[in-house]
C-alpha cells in the first residue's frame, strides 16, 4: 500500500500546517504588489490574504501592513517580504523572510510561539513586541529593538538585544557588537546607500560573502534532502510491512501500525522535506536579489572595459557560483519559483 489511508494523510497535512499563519493586508499605498506561491502576479489590496510561500513587494513610492494573528507588520518602500515556514523540532513553525528592504514588527503580546524572521544572513528569534529589520542590497542584515527582546543568529553564533540596543550581520559572517540606538534614528535609504557603495568598491570581497552564504544554504540542503531520503526509502518499507499486515492480520492490526509506524515516519519525512524547500527557497532569494543584481550592476560599468581583471574575475566566480546553484539548489526548486 504506497499511500496513507485519508485519515492519515488529514492528520499529516494538519500537522505540517500547523505553523503556517496567514497575514491579512490591512493598508496598501503606490505600488504594492502580490505573488502568491503558484506564480500568480497581482496588486496588493485591502483585504487580501497572505499565505504560506506569497511574497509582498512594494515599489519606490509603496507601503503596505500586514496583521499576522496580533503581530503588525509595516512594509517600508523598496521592500520585499515573504511568509515562509520551516520545520523547527517536531513542528513547523512560520518564518518572517525580510529579503530586502525595511519593516517594523509591532507584537500585541507574546504567546512563547512568535515566527521566526529571516534575512539573506541571519535568523532571529522573537521576544521583544516592538523592533525594526533592514536587509540591505549587499545582503547584510541590521537589527533595532525598541522594546522587549530579540536574538540574532548569523555564522553559528547568537547575540541578545535588547531595548535600545541593534546590532548589524554582514552576509555570510556572525552578528557584530551591539550598540545603543532607537529605530526611529536609523534611515534605511542612508544605511542601504552606504552598504551599496561599499559593495561595489570592493565587489570581489561583496562575491565572497555571497559564496559564503550560499555554500551555508547548499550545505543545509544537501544534508535535510540526504535524510529525507533516508526516511522515504524507510516509510517506504514500513509502508510494505503495513500491506502484510492488513493481509495477514486484518484492517484494525493493519491501522494501528499505521498510526504508531507509518504516520510518525511519513510526519518526519514531512519535515525535513519543509527545510530542503525553506533553504532551497531561501538561496534562491540570496542570487536573485544579491548576487544577481551586484552582477547586473557590475555589467553595465564595465561595458566600456570588458577586459578588467575585477570584471573578468568577478564573472568567473558568479559563474562558478550559479553552476553550484544549478546543480545542489535548482533541483529542488520547481517553475513557480522562478
Amino acid at each position: 500500500m504506497k499511500r496513507l489511508t485519508a485519515s492519515a494523510a488529514f492528520f499529516l497535512a494538519a500537522a505540517l500546517s500547523v505553523g503556517a499563519v496567514p497575514a491579512d493586508v490591512t493598508y496598501t499605498e503606490g505600488d504594492a504588489s502580490v505573488r502568491l506561491k503558484n506564480g500568480t502576479q497581482k496588486d496588493a489590496e485591502i483585504g487580501a490574504v497572505l499565505n504560506t510561500g506569497d511574497t509582498l513587494k512594494t515599489g519606490g513610492d509603496g507601503q503596505a501592513e500586514l496583521d499576522q494573528k496580533g503581530v503588525t507588520i509595516k512594509i517600508a518602500r523598496n521592500t520585499v517580504f515573504t511568509l515562509m515556514e520551516k520545520a523547527q523540532g517536531n513542528q513547523s513553525t512560520s518564518v518572517l523572510s525580510v529579503t530586502l528592504g525595511s519593516i517594523k514588527f509591532h507584537y500585541n503580546k507574546l504567546t512563547g510561539t512568535e515566527p521566526q524572521v529571516r534575512t539573506n544572513g541571519a535568523l532571529a528569534g522573537v521576544r521583544g513586541t516592538d523592533f525594526t529589520v533592514f536587509a540591505g542590497a549587499d545582503g547584510s542584515t541590521l537589527f533595532t529593538v525598541d522594546s522587549g527582546e530579540v536574538s540574532v543568529e548569523a555564522g553559528g553564533q547568537t547575540v541578545a538585544l535588547d531595548a535600545g540596543q541593534g546590532v548589524e550581520v554582514p552576509l555570510g559572517q556572525p552578528p557584530g557588537g551591539t550598540f545603543a540606538v532607537h529605530s526611529d534614528q536609523q534611515d534605511y535609504r542612508t544605511w542601504n546607500a552606504d552598504k551599496l557603495a561599499a559593495m561595489l568598491a570592493d565587489p570581489l570581497a561583496a562575491l565572497g560573502s555571497v559564496e559564503t552564504a550560499m555554500a551555508d544554504y547548499i550545505k543545509n540542503v544537501g544534508d535535510y534532502a540526504a535524510s529525507y531520503q533516508e526516511y522515504r526509502q524507510r516509510l517506504d518499507a514500513e509502508r510494505q510491512k503495513r500491506t502484510q499486515i492488513f493481509n495477514e492480520q486484518g484492517a484494525d492490526a493493519a491501522q494501528k501500525y499505521e498510526q504508531d509506524v507509518v504516520t510518525p515516519l511519513a510526519l518526519q519525512a514531512g519535515y525535513l522535506e519543509l527545510n530542503v524547500r525553506f533553504y532551497a527557497l531561501a538561496a534562491l532569494s540570496l542570487r536573485r536579489f544579491v548576487a544577481g543584481r551586484l552582477y547586473v550592476i557590475l555589467k553595465a560599468r564595465s561595458i566600456a572595459t570588458p577586459t578588467d581583471p575585477t570584471w573578468v574575475s568577478f564573472t568567473s566566480r558568479f559563474d562558478a557560483l550559479l553552476a553550484s546553484f544549478e546543480k545542489s539548489i535548482a533541483p529542488q526548486l520547481v517553475a513557480v519559483d522562478i
